[in-house]
């Protein structure tokens, strides 16, 4: 008898082979039914699901179409189109496709539960709810329906609902891991990590195959306070010997090119405002361009004012949310990806399946479910700091660790939405509060006991909590009950549930000292504590999970925060709370100490990524195995089988050792354009390219030729026969010279003087609607607004003051000799502008009037009245000191983009960095010679016909 065991990864391949086989044959079926049966509706809706099952989602909606040819009106056929298209990556045009299922058939609870998916995975609770509870009441016993209500209501914090709906699914379909799987999760969140085990332990039971619930055990051994850091290594590296058996690499090229400009990879459920949009965007807006581009892989659909900020450096951005892992991995391949950095691990969002399949031949871990080892080979190195990894823990990972100089994070403050640090609460109250904002399911048994006995030690103290689990009034009364029992009355505990990011922000003003947990510590809640003054303690916990508040603090110059044990944890709380008036001193220079430290400092995070990455891009064009990158404090990286360090090769653009300047913007510019004047010239083109504006423009005289072009534009909207004003009905005076054309009427000829009096003759009268500013919708910011010299500029202006009350630049176009009545006067525009806090910078595209004959040549004659101008108003010197760091790099965008000016834009970058000004004063040729991308792309020199020439053009 023989002992072998049996070979899994041929039997993987057998069973793999067997599905596709069917597969097969069924698309094969439905293609020949289809074939015979042209006119037969459900013969194409059957193909539609088949090609759709293929990946075909083109072919699949072609033969949908066909469906609906043949029966006008029909739910199922909607629905199914409604489900492909969002498959194929169209989310907004798959619920139109759902929303019309559903009006024809509003019991259709099918297309109701995918209206109800589609909002889930975009973060749209509120929505997902209604519809995914309208689904479960016209199918009570769906598992699928009753998993994403379970879901909903888990992230709506209605937990004992969603336990409800959960439990239901696994006794409908007790084989169903999923229900397992996201029961697990709901028991976690209400902070019951032993039942949450076992609910994951069951979904791996029950499918031994899917990757998800090990994943969430590895996750939620890290939160454990009962497993040992032996235990979790472990565990981390059972994973590969699970579930990789099946998984064939993707074959790759071979071409290496050590002075390329890398194509950077990321993929993750954060790129949004969660912790790994919050520490890495900053960093990522500061890598040079000419260096990497970066194609960003979203496995959701939310967005944010994160999400745009790292759209707006973003090579491409893919929603790859309804693709499966082999798409996933094979678009990775499609697009040529260099270096892939994964930035979920096992949490939430991630296609640990697809980086697996390795789609990119240098793979990074990074932020994001970066807690311990990944357990993959496929991932060559993970990126940490010498705090998170010391010198005797390499062999813990499969990975290669990369160790940054400082902090393996770049902390991204708020967007100038802070709050400002208000005095030491115990100063005011009588008493130390102290706090912890963590996610609730780091708290446990253990950790509330030590901090029961801080509260005992501190007479009247409070404990302030404050997560979205909290939302939950059983997850409320467990804390309560746990902190019972170890002698803390519930009146001493101050429990509040999730709220917008700046009133999060401002509860900090009511602690004094915030505690960290453990074993997995804080990350985020760190930063953001330090941020508004109040220092944390920290005892590290035995994994990376817990010692990420040790390298925060370590790296903005606390150390002594860190503690090595639950006795000194208690000495260092009472320590801060036994002298308020040092306490207090801390509490208002703990913002300057942040934002001054290595912990914020994106330049220096973006110098050293870019090496890090170049250098194991180079290592790998060398034929070299992966080995650990460790840099010293002056920045010098070392391989740790080389003598010498690192001699970094950068792409060709780039000089060597230098990260070089470029632009930051927060969000993309927007522009009003009344009139037009901006869109009708060539260089809009131009200006698009920098994927960097939004331009919504006012056509009243239809100017805009082939306006259908920018139909469906993402950063050009068009509105025709419209024009700003007071929001009352106008006229549109139509001109002979449609060029001057207005809402204003033309004045007689005998008063105009210098223009084409006969081109002012009126044709017809036209009525038009005129919109105030002020009654825009969904305008929620206005950066730039140009009007023209032929709309009422005073009423425009005074029916905008809320929205013009952030604006950077306002360019009006003057008349100084008129030809209509009204036309913008600069006495009662510059009026306006220095009572709402403009004030006049500069005039430009000056033209003027000459009073000798046409008979003299054009290049001679000489013209010196000043006809029109545009002129260009600024902030005042009081509102330009309060921009923040946003609104300046705007306005130095701006600026340096399509005015051409210089010595501004340093004034407004020097202010927030002087080693940032003096690397645009480099760029710009001030200090030395110009750099290659300079000269190829944003030079502004008279002489080079670029990027300027055209909008100079344009402005004109």
């Amino acid at each position: 008898m023989s002992n072998k065991k049996p070979n899994r990864s041929s039997h993987n391949a057998r069973q793999r082979t067997s599905v596709a086989r069917g597969a097969a044959q069924a698309l094969k079926k439905a293609k020949e039914r289809a074939a015979q049966q042209p006119s037969n509706v459900a013969a194409w809706k059957q193909l539609g699901a088949e090609l759709s099952e293929a990946g075909q989602f083109e072919e699949a909606l072609e033969a949908l179409e066909r469906a609906s040819s043949l029966v006008d009106d029909d739910a199922e056929t909607l629905a199914l189109q409604g489900r492909i298209t969002h498959q194929s990556g169209d989310t907004e045009r798959a619920l139109a496709f759902l929303h019309n299922a559903i009006e024809l058939n509003p019991n259709y609870a099918k297309a109701q539960h995918y209206i109800g998916y589609i909002y889930y995975t975009q973060a749209r609770f509120d929505e997902a709810l209604q519809y995914a509870e309208r689904a479960c009441e016209l199918m009570p016993n769906d598992v699928d329906m009753l998993n994403t209500l379970g879901n909903v209501l888990m992230q709506k914090f209605e937990y004992e609902r969603a336990k409800d709906a959960l439990e239901k699914a696994t006794r409908l379909a007790p084989k169903n891991y999923l229900s397992w799987n996201n029961l697990g999760n709901v028991y976690n969140a209400i902070g019951d990590l032993d039942k949450g085990l076992e609910s994951y332990g069951q979904a791996h039971r029950v499918n031994p195959k899917a990757p998800g619930p090990f994943s969430n055990i590895i996750t939620t051994y890290h939160y454990h306070p009962d497993k040992t850091g032996e235990e979790i290594t472990a565990l981390c590296k059972q994973w590969e010997s699970k579930f990789l058996s099946g998984v064939t690499p993707i074959p790759l090229s071979e071409l290496k090119e050590p002075q390329k400009r890398l194509k950077v990879g990321l993929i993750s459920d954060g790129f949004r405002g969660h912790p790994v949009g919050r520490m890495i965007t900053s960093a990522l807006e500061k890598v040079s361009k000419s260096q990497m581009a970066f194609y960003f892989y979203s496995t959701n659909n939310a967005s944010d004012g994160i999400t745009e900020r790292l759209r707006a450096i973003a090579e491409q951005w893919m929603s790859v949310q309804p693709l499966k892992d082999q798409q996933v991995a094979e678009q990775i391949v499609t697009d040529g990806i260099d270096i892939l950095i994964d930035l979920a691990g096992h949490n939430a969002g991630n296609r640990v399946l697809a980086v697996s399949m390795r789609p990119a031949p240098v793979q990074v871990k990074w932020v994001g479910g970066l807690i311990n080892t990944t357990g993959l080979s496929a991932i060559d190195y993970l990126i940490s700091d010498a705090i998170e990894t010391p010198e005797n823990v390499d062999a813990d990972y499969i990975e290669k660790l990369i160790r940054l100089p400082d902090d393996y994070i770049c902390y991204v403050p708020p967007n100038g939405y802070e709050p400002n640090v208000e005095a030491l609460p115990a100063l005011r109250n009588g008493y130390i509060t102290l706090g912890c904002f963590n996610n609730a399911s780091k708290l446990n048994s253990t950790v509330l006991e030590q901090w029961a006995k801080i509260m005992l030690a501190l007479p009247n103290s409070k404990l302030m909590l404050k997560s979205m689990q909290y939302k939950s009034e059983d997850r409320c009364q467990k804390i309560k009950d746990t902190m019972a029992l170890y002698g803390i009355e519930s009146d001493r505990l101050l429990i509040e549930g999730p709220s917008p990011h700046s009133e999060l922000l401002d509860a900090y003003n009511k602690v004094d000292i915030s505690l960290d947990p453990w074993p997995y510590s804080g990350g985020l809640t760190t930063c953001e504590s330090f941020l508004m003054g109040v220092p944390v303690v920290s005892l590290p916990g035995p994994t990376f999970a817990g010692r990420h508040s040790a390298t925060h603090l370590i790296n903005a110059g606390m150390p002594e925060l860190v503690v090595s044990s639950w006795e000194e944890y208690r000495e260092r709380v009472l320590e801060l709370a036994s002298d308020l008036d040092s306490l207090a001193t801390i509490r208002q220079h703990l913002r300057q100490v942040l934002l001054e430290s290595p912990v914020c400092d994106a330049s220096r995070f973006a110098k050293h990524f870019t090496d890090a990455m170049r250098a194991i891009w180079q290592r790998h064009c060398e034929g070299k195995q992966p080995a650990a990158l460790t840099f010293d404090k002056m920045g010098l990286a070392k391989f740790e089988d080389e003598e010498t360090p690192v001699n970094v090769v950068y792409a060709e653009s780039m000089e060597s050792g230098a990260v070089g300047f470029n632009w930051s913007l927060p969000s993309k510019i927007i522009a009003l354009d009344n009139g037009s004047k901006l869109v009708v010239e060539k260089g809009i083109d131009t200006l698009r390219q920098l994927n960097s504006f939004g331009i919504v423009a006012f056509d009243p005289a239809s100017q805009v030729i082939n306006a259908e072009r920018f139909e469906g534009s993402k950063d050009v909207q068009v509105f025709t026969h419209a024009v700003l004003g007071d929001g009352n009905p106008a006229t549109l005076y139509s001109c002979l010279d449609p060029a001057l054309s207005s809402t204003l009427e033309p004045l007689p000829m005998a008063q105009q003087h210098g223009a084409n009096s006969a081109g002012t003759n009126v044709l017809a009268k036209l009525p038009i609607n005129t919109i105030a500013l002020d009654s825009i919708e969904g305008l929620e910011s206005l950066d730039w607004l140009i009007l023209d010299d032929l709309s009422d500029a005073t009423a425009i202006l005074e029916n905008g003051e809320k929205a013009l009350k952030d604006t950077l630049i306002i360019q009006v176009r003057i008349a100084f000799q008129p030809t209509h009545k009204r036309q913008p006067n600069l006495a009662e525009t510059q009026h306006w502008m220095s009572r709402h806090g403009f004030r006049l910078y500069r005039f430009n595209n000056q033209q003027y009037l000459s009073h000798l004959p046409d008979s003299v040549p054009a290049e001679i004659r000489q013209a010196t009245e000043l006809q029109s101008a545009d002129v260009v108003f600024l902030p005042s010197h009081e509102r330009l000191a309060e921009l923040n760091a946003g609104q300046r790099s705007k306005l130095a965008f701006l600026l340096h983009t399509v005015y051409g000016i210089k010595d501004m834009v340093y004034e407004l970058l020097v202010d927030e960095s002087e080693g940032h000004a003096e690397a645009y004063l480099l760029e710009e040729g001030f200090l030395g010679k110009p750099s290659l991308k300079h000269k190829s792309a944003m030079s502004l020199n008279d002489e080079d016909e670029t990027i300027s020439d055209d909008l100079d053009k344009l402005m004109q």
